[in-house]
């Protein structure tokens, strides 16, 4: 039997952050620098720390809730899933780095730029100012760097197509991935052609359902038939618009929030997509 402890716990801050970075945000500059004052008292404890390049500082998310009414976050209870950026699934708030933790806990790896005193110097601190920091810790690269770890797929942001070798973690993060697949192997099934036969796709939404139209359908940026519009939307501003040489089909997906990739390949045609529309010379026929 777990017995779950129910009393809260109090710790006493170990030192303050001061920092330009003022007001909650849903982005950060990690190449910002910004200083950790600890208490007087614990000036002794920090000699030596200037000799490590990076350290780790834990913090008490104090303005929480100003990030929850920048989200909207409307409800009492702090969210304990979001929605992916760009994805149509949601993810449990600890696989993320959202600034709502349930136990109000952050945390953040830093590079020491030097120490004067009780004063350390940092480079990449994610904090407000005026945040509590609750402990210091040294970073050891042979104890915390692990460079075989495995990230999933939704973590390889960026504004441009990716590539990746990473494991395809189908149940749990290839959500848009998986649709695009659907998204394109539909297309190409009405068109009636196969991979590489196609000569136009025009896209808009997220990256990874770029990704999964560009692997079904064989168009790319590479080859100058892939025109790609990122939209961090929910689907159902998404669509894919395919043609060849005689025909052109565009789909509308869904306004849909899936549990998985798994899902979006076991779902019928109706619920992936709101409209199916193919255009032959001047003449348009809906097929939904």
């Amino acid at each position: 039997m777990v017995i779950m402890p129910k009393e809260p716990i109090s710790i006493r801050p170990v030192g303050v952050v001061v920092s330009d970075f003022k007001e909650c945000s849903r982005t950060f500059d990690y190449n910002k620098e910004s200083m950790v004052y600890m208490r007087e008292d614990l000036t002794d404890a920090l000699i030596g720390i200037e000799y490590f390049s990076h350290i780790h500082v834990v913090y008490y998310q104090h303005r929480r809730e100003d990030w929850l009414r920048l989200i909207e976050w409307e409800q009492d209870e702090p969210p304990i899933t979001l929605p992916f950026a760009s994805e149509p699934a949601c993810q449990g708030v600890y696989s993320t780095r959202s600034p709502s933790r349930p136990s109000a806990m952050g945390s953040c790896v830093v590079e020491l730029l030097k120490r004067e005193g009780n004063r350390l110097y940092v480079k990449g601190l994610d904090a407000i100012d005026g945040t509590p920091v609750l402990d210091i810790k040294i970073y050891i690269p042979h104890y915390d760097a692990f460079p075989l770890a495995e990230t999933p797929l939704n973590w390889c942001m960026g504004h441009e197509l990716i590539t990746t070798s990473r494991h395809f973690h189908w149940d749990t993060v290839n959500t848009g991935l998986t649709l695009g697949l659907r998204t394109g192997a539909k297309a190409m099934q009405i068109l009636g052609i196969g991979r590489g036969e196609a000569v136009r796709a025009e896209i808009a939404g997220g990256h990874f359902f770029a990704q999964g139209i560009e692997g079904a359908t064989g168009c790319s940026v590479l080859r100058g038939n892939l025109f790609f519009e990122e939209l961090h939307t929910s689907p159902g501003q998404w669509k894919l618009l395919l043609a060849d040489n005689s025909r052109e089909v565009e789909i509308r997906l869904n306004d849909h929030i899936y549990a998985g990739a798994s899902e979006v390949l076991e779902v019928d045609e109706y619920v992936l997509f709101a409209a199916v529309q193919v255009r032959e010379k001047n003449n348009c026929e809906d097929r939904q």
